[in-house]
């Protein structure tokens, strides 16, 4: 996102915690940072940046809109430690949503998220890309629409006023249920780890995951939308399939899962991963996606067989405890609500 947003001409601040600040020096001395593959600026080639700081007040100072796109594990730390310095006016956006307005509500309250600046999600970052050096990047698509929704929903219209100039193809949802119910936040990794899961979790170290899709990874991908999809509608939200999905944010061609990711305008299927990049991707998917969405089911009476099914045998094959690690209403804030407080909840940002 920095590369390609400063090659569309924008100010660009690149932050990271102190913690991790080492991460900066390689792209201080490469004056920037080398961008490859199919940007959505059309641009490649250096990348030069206003700032490269872990400083929180010289990231924020001057900015109109701040992106914080790292995985939702690593929400917290950032927000941490810019939420103090937030100031009036300015849009903060967490690119990869799970639930983050909700997850982190008493530190976005305190900090003034609801009278000083807005806070927005988005389902689920505009590029598909990855790290090619420590000073280097390839996007290998770009989404042709983007969705987004402040909370309160009151922010979303200044929310996507301050976006649309630089991406003009962004839409809005009706609130952050609506937006997290979206493909993307409810991936795909279970179910195309499922039906390779011996390949993945014990042979293979390095692969393309996605060229790995099966025809059984295509079935358990529209099953789980069935599941998503019931879910969504019980609380007024409108969502839409993975493939349709996919065929209209990155123009892939195919009627499934399987020939989505076979088609031969598919870059991301020859993308090189790790097996601890695939670990990672599973406790985000279901730790924040599946396990809330299950206890949401339960608020309004319904069952997501296939998503407890994905959930409860990943748990057996990887011998990791998503259960005792996932979001529950709880955590959410929405313990006790009904379906009905909920969405006002959304909405408003309180009942």
């Amino acid at each position: 996102m920095a590369a390609d947003l400063s090659m569309l001409g924008c100010r660009v601040n690149l932050y990271e915690i102190p913690d991790f600040k080492s991460n900066l020096d390689p792209i201080r001395e490469n004056g920037g940072i080398t961008l490859t593959g199919l940007p959505y600026s059309g641009k490649t080639g250096l990348a030069r940046l206003n700032a490269i700081t872990d400083d929180a007040r010289k990231a924020l100072a001057g900015s109109e809109v701040i992106f914080i796109n790292v995985p939702a594990m690593a929400v917290g730390p950032f927000l941490e430690q810019l939420a103090p310095h937030f100031s009036e006016g300015q849009v903060v956006i967490v690119t990869t949503s799970y639930w983050a307005s909700f997850r982190f509500r008493e530190l976005l309250e305190a900090t003034g998220a609801f009278v000083k600046y807005i806070f927005a999600e988005m389902a689920i970052m505009p590029y598909l890309s990855g790290k090619t050096g420590p000073a280097a990047v390839e996007i290998g698509n770009w989404k042709r629409e983007i969705f987004i929704s402040a909370w309160p929903a009151s922010g979303s219209t200044v929310a996507l006023k301050k976006v649309r100039p630089i991406y003009p193809h962004t839409r809005l949802c009706k609130n952050v249920l609506e937006l997290n119910f979206r493909p993307g936040n409810p991936g795909v990794h279970a179910q195309i780890t499922i039906p390779k899961a011996a390949f993945f979790l014990e042979r293979a170290r390095v692969f393309r995951f996605y060229g790995e899709v099966s025809r059984s990874a295509s079935r358990l991908t529209d099953a789980h939308d069935l599941d998503r999809m019931h879910v969504a509608a019980a609380y007024d939200c409108e969502t839409d399939t993975w493939p349709d999905d996919c065929r209209r944010i990155y123009e892939l061609e195919g009627d499934d899962l399987y020939e989505l990711h076979g088609s031969v305008t598919d870059r991301h299927a020859q993308k090189w991963n790790q097996i601890e990049e695939v670990e990672r991707l599973l406790v985000e998917d279901i730790c924040y996606s599946f396990i809330p969405m299950e206890e949401l089911a339960r608020v309004v009476g319904l069952t997501v067989p296939i998503t407890t099914a994905m959930t409860d045998l990943l748990a057996v094959l990887t011998g990791y405890d998503y259960r005792a690690e996932g979001l529950t209403l709880k955590d959410l804030g929405l313990d006790g609500m009904t379906r009905d407080k909920i969405i006002e909840f959304a909405i408003n940002g309180r009942v």
